[in-house]
């Protein structure tokens, strides 16, 4: 079993995710887990007025999982809501940013694995 939690793995600040604006506060809680497609979760804080720039992966597919706050969610063009409980599939090949538009932090779990077909 592999278990990465918030009260044991180290996080960090950045600044200006993807070309985006604002700062962040990140931590990987799982990591290039072998003999798994899953490349990574991560607990993203996303502070407000911030956003991660609009971006593509080839070749990987990644979910993000609204914990708590509120945002704007832009996949291929279309921007949508999001709030807690909501989730977002970017498969490979699909540019996407996310933008936090509430007064508290947007926080998102982010899993990303390899794709089954790659863009």
């Amino acid at each position: 079993m592999i278990i990465g939690t918030p009260e044991t793995v180290a996080g960090n600040k950045a600044q200006f995710s993807h070309g985006g604006d604002g700062s962040y506060f990140v931590r990987t809680l799982l990591d290039q887990i072998p003999g798994s497609s899953f490349k990574y979760v991560r607990d993203l804080h996303l502070y407000p007025g911030s956003s991660v720039g609009d971006h593509l992966h080839s070749g990987d597919d990644e979910i993000f999982f609204i914990i708590s706050g509120t945002g704007i969610m832009t996949v291929d063009g279309e921007a949508r809501p999001v709030g807690p409980g909501t989730a977002v599939l970017t498969k490979s090949g699909s540019r996407h940013g996310l933008r936090n538009t509430g007064t508290d932090d947007l926080r998102v779990f982010v899993c990303c694995a390899h794709a089954l077909s790659p863009a």
